[in-house]
C-alpha cells in the first residue's frame, strides 16, 4: 500500500482563509523594529486606512451642509454692478434746457447713445416660509447622523478586516513551523533508514520511501513560507504600510472563552448597528422632507433693501442716489400638482424606510445568532482538534520508537507522520477560525471603535 510521508499539505481551508483574509487598508507602522500587537495595529488602521479618511469627510462635508442649510435664516446681502451702451437712459439722465426741473431731461430730448453705469446695494430677508426652511435644516442634521453611522460602520468593517489579516499571519506562521518540524522529523527517519539498510536489517524500499517523504515535506514548506509571505503581505495591505518595519508579530492565536448570554449580545446589536441606528436617521429625514413638501402649499414672505445710484458717460459720477425697502409675499397658484404628489411621495418614503429598519433589524439578528454559534462551535472544535493532536502525537512517538527498535514498518512510520502533521494543522486552522468568529460576533453586535 503506498502512502506519502506528507499527504495533505496545507489544509485548503487554511490556505483560502490565508488568500483572502481582509481588505485594502492603509496605515503608518509605528514602533518600527519592535513587535506588532493587536492593539497597535487596529490603532494605526483607523488612524491612516483610506476608508475611514474617505468616510469621515463624507462626515464633515455632511456637518457643512447644516451651515448651508441655516443660510436661509439670515439676511442675504449683495452688491449689483451694470454697465450698458445705448439711448435707452439718455432721456431721463441727460440734462435739457427744455426740462423745467434741473438736470433732468424733457420730451424732445436727443436720442443719442451713450454709456450708462448703475450700482446697487440689495439686502433681504426671509420672514416666515411655513417651515420649509426649518424643514431643510432638519434634513440636513438627519443625513449629518446619517453620515456618522457610515462612519461608524467603516471603522469596524476596517477592524474586522485588520483581524483577519492579522490572525490569518499568525496561522500561516504555525503551518510553516509544522512544515519546518516534519521535514526535521523526515530527515531523522530517512537517516534511520539508511543505517537500518546499510546494516541489512531493512530492505532498499524503507530508504526511498524515506526520501519520496523527505521531498515532498520540503516542497510543502516551500509552499508554507510561501503562504507567510502572502499573508504577511495581505497584513501590510491592511495597515498601509509598504515594506515591513516589525521583528515580529504578537501572537494571540491562543484563546480563552467569554460566554456571553445571546439575548445580551441581540439587544446589543439592535442598540449598535450603524446600518439600524442610520435607517432610524432616515426616518427622520423623511419627515422633515413632508415638512419641506408641505410648505409649498403656502406662502413665502420676504422683505427686501436697496441703496444705489446711476451715472452716465463717466463711472462713478456724482449723481443723486435712491433707495427703497419693501416686503413681499410669493403664493403659489398652481404647479401642476407637483406639491401634491411631492407629499405623497415623501410619505411613500417614510414607509419604505420604516419597513426597511424591519429587514435590517431581522438581518442582524441573523449575523448574531450565526457569528454567536459559529464562536460556540469553534471553542468546542479547538478542544476536540487539541486532542486530536495529543493523540497523534503520542501515536507517532510509538510508531517512531517501534521503527527505531526494528520491529515497525516504515509504512507505519510515515502513516503516524502524516496523521500528527494534519492533526497540528487542524488544530491551527480551529484557532484561526475562533479567532476570526470572535471578531466577526463583535462586528455582529457593534462594537464600536
Amino acid at each position: 500500500m503506498k502512502q506519502k510521508f506528507w499527504q495533505a499539505g496545507l489544509p485548503s481551508i487554511l490556505i483560502a482563509a490565508l488568500l483572502l483574509a481582509s481588505g485594502p487598508a492603509r496605515a503608518i507602522g509605528e514602533e518600527a523594529g519592535g513587535n506588532l500587537s493587536l492593539d497597535q495595529a487596529i490603532g494605526t488602521a483607523l488612524k491612516e486606512h483610506p476608508s475611514v479618511k474617505q468616510f469621515r469627510e463624507n462626515m464633515a462635508a455632511s456637518r457643512e451642509a447644516i451651515g448651508v442649510a441655516r443660510a436661509n435664516y439670515f439676511p442675504q446681502a449683495n452688491f449689483a454692478s451694470s454697465y450698458y451702451y445705448g439711448n435707452a437712459f439718455a432721456s431721463s439722465l441727460k440734462p435739457s434746457t427744455s426740462s423745467p426741473v434741473p438736470g433732468l431731461s424733457g420730451a424732445g430730448t436727443s436720442t443719442a447713445a451713450g454709456n450708462f453705469y448703475f450700482y446697487q446695494f440689495q439686502a433681504n430677508q426671509l420672514l416666515y416660509d411655513f417651515g420649509k426652511t426649518p424643514g431643510t435644516v432638519a434634513e440636513s442634521r438627519a443625513n449629518f447622523k446619517g453620515s456618522e453611522q457610515d462612519y461608524f460602520g467603516t471603522r469596524q468593517q476596517v477592524v474586522l478586516d485588520l483581524r483577519t489579516a492579522y490572525f490569518g499571519y499568525l496561522a500561516a506562521k504555525r503551518a510553516m513551523k509544522v512544515a519546518e518540524e516534519t521535514v526535521k522529523q523526515n530527515q531523522e527517519l530517512t537517516k534511520q533508514a539508511q543505517g537500518f539498510y546499510q546494516v541489512g536489517l531493512k530492505a532498499k524500499i524503507d530508504v526511498t520511501k524515506a526520501e519520496a517523504n523527505l521531498y515532498q515535506a520540503e516542497a510543502n514548506l516551500i509552499q508554507a513560507k510561501n503562504n507567510v509571505e502572502l499573508a504577511r503581505v495581505t497584513l501590510m495591505n491592511a495597515l498601509g504600510i509598504k515594506t515591513w518595519p516589525y521583528k515580529d508579530v504578537e501572537d494571540v492565536l491562543e484563546v480563552t472563552p467569554q460566554p456571553r448570554p445571546l439575548e445580551e449580545l441581540l439587544a446589543q446589536a439592535t442598540g449598535r448597528r450603524p446600518e439600524l441606528q442610520k435607517n432610524r436617521f432616515q426616518q427622520e429625514f423623511n419627515e422633515a422632507a413632508i415638512k419641506v413638501a408641505r410648505a409649498g402649499f403656502f406662502p413665502t414672505f420676504s422683505s427686501t433693501a436697496a441703496y444705489g445710484w446711476q451715472s452716465i458717460d463717466q463711472p462713478f459720477a456724482t449723481l443723486p442716489s435712491n433707495w427703497y425697502v419693501g416686503a413681499s409675499m410669493t403664493f403659489p397658484l398652481f404647479n401642476g400638482l407637483a406639491t401634491h404628489y411631492s407629499v405623497a411621495q415623501n410619505k411613500a418614503q417614510l414607509r419604505s424606510t420604516m419597513e426597511n429598519f424591519e429587514v435590517l433589524r431581522q438581518n442582524a439578528s441573523k449575523e448574531v445568532n450565526q457569528s454567536y454559534l459559529n464562536v460556540k462551535s469553534g471553542w468546542e472544535l479547538i478542544r476536540a482538534t487539541k486532542k486530536a493532536m495529543e493523540a497523534a502525537r503520542e501515536n507517532l512517538r510509538l510508531a517512531w520508537g517501534r521503527y527505531q527498535a526494528g520491529v515497525g514498518t516504515i509504512i507505519e512510520s510515515t502513516d503516524a507522520q502524516v496523521q500528527f502533521s494534519q492533526a497540528e494543522l487542524n488544530f491551527v486552522q480551529a484557532l484561526y477560525n475562533y479567532r476570526v468568529f470572535e471578531a466577526q460576533l463583535d462586528k455582529a453586535v457593534g462594537k464600536p471603535y
